[in-house]
């Protein structure tokens, strides 16, 4: 095999019957004219498993650009490699470019019922018959080759994508991908507009996650917060926190931006956060954002809804009142902020039970929302 420079060479993960015909002959085309070595399995001999020269190409490349489309999963092939390009980029070895080719994002990380799902239940069944007749250990390897796929499937498919939709222009969408893969060689100069109106259409934002909470909590910082930080980072999502108390010289400018580059919220109302002006002057701001686009999951913990919704706080309006010397305008706004959010759907802790569970949920409602909003 002729050797090739990992520095410039792509390898291209596809279903043939899905894209080759069509946006993968014209991407594998242009990404030549671009001076982009391309490898993929084309050449290669079929066999009942991945072989080793494949698994070379893979391992001598730099970039991974991998086509998600509606049969993707029907080839045992096909996520075998998935499972080698999912390795090479845990050992820093590549970077992966997921292309959702007509699929949603949220159908190939298998999160909901889908035909993208059925399609990789039914090749499990099938490989599961194949071994059968070979007795129990060929049976428990086939059942981890399966969590390899679907582990990569979900790995792989929550990085920063591409995403095309049916009837969309392909000439325009494959330019995008030629120059995310150039991006990712590190061949598109600094004064590059990578953020053009093309790129724009297609490209996924940067996943982030604003959590509001009250930062001088003492009672849930060292459990519960802590956990939610480390199961949001296992699941790669980007997200801002302020950890450190809350102050007067809290600069809320900073607020403001960290709020607006956010494409989810997650509002944690406890107690302490009701009777906290900076915390309610978060929400004044996080209710904004909602008009344009932000979305907000509300999370009740240890605290009843109807207490947060009904917005009859006396008591703790007229403690802000005092400590704070907030306005009556100022009270309103604050009000408004916690009966528009607090009826929002969200999570309530008392419903979980254990606070594993409840982080769980809280995860898991985050990506599936992530993942929506990649693909709507």
């Amino acid at each position: 095999m002729e050797r090739t420079n990992p520095q410039h060479q792509v390898f291209v993960s596809f279903r043939g019957r899905d894209v080759r015909s069509n946006i993968f002959s014209f991407l594998k085309e242009k990404l030549k004219d671009e001076d982009v070595n391309v490898m993929t399995d084309e050449d290669m001999d079929r066999g009942k498993k991945i072989d080793e020269n494949l698994l070379k190409l893979i391992r001598d490349s730099k970039v991974a650009v991998v086509i998600f489309s509606e049969n993707y999963a029907q080839s045992p092939w096909c996520l075998d490699e998935l499972v080698e390009i999912e390795k090479q980029m845990e050992l820093k070895n590549l970077d992966p470019l997921p292309i959702f080719f007509e699929v949603r994002a949220s159908h190939v990380t298998l999160e909901e019922h889908n035909p993208f799902k059925d399609i990789l239940l039914r090749l499990e069944d099938d490989e599961r018959e194949k071994v059968r007749k070979d007795g129990k250990k060929a049976l428990e390897d086939a059942d981890k080759r399966f969590v390899r796929w679907r582990g990569a499937l979900k790995s792989i498919a929550g990085h920063t994508a591409l995403t095309y939709k049916k009837d969309s222009n392909q000439a325009l969408f494959v330019n995008d991908i030629v120059k995310a893969v150039k991006k990712m060689l590190g061949e598109v100069r600094s004064s590059d507009d990578v953020h053009d109106r093309i790129w724009a259409q297609h490209i996924v934002p940067q996943q982030k996650v604003f959590i509001s909470f009250g930062g001088h909590d003492g009672d849930i910082r060292p459990g519960f917060i802590y956990h939610l930080q480390a199961g949001l980072e296992r699941s790669g999502i980007n997200f801002y926190i302020n950890i450190e108390n809350m102050t007067k010289g809290y600069d809320i400018e900073k607020l403001i931006t960290n709020v607006r580059e956010s494409r989810i919220a997650l509002v944690i109302f406890t107690e302490r956060y009701l009777r906290s002006a900076w915390c309610l002057e978060e929400l004044v701001e996080i209710n904004k954002c909602t008009m344009y686009g932000l979305i907000v999951i509300p999370i009740f913990y240890k605290v009843d809804p109807k207490y947060v919704r009904n917005g009859e706080l006396v008591e703790i309006y007229n403690q802000l009142l005092s400590n704070w010397g907030a306005t009556d305008a100022r009270i309103d706004r604050w009000k408004h902020a916690l009966n528009s959010v607090g009826h929002r759907v969200g999570l309530v802790s008392a419903n979980l039970g254990s606070e594993a569970r409840f982080v769980e949920s809280i995860i898991d409602a985050t990506t599936r929302m992530l993942a929506n909003t990649s693909s709507s």
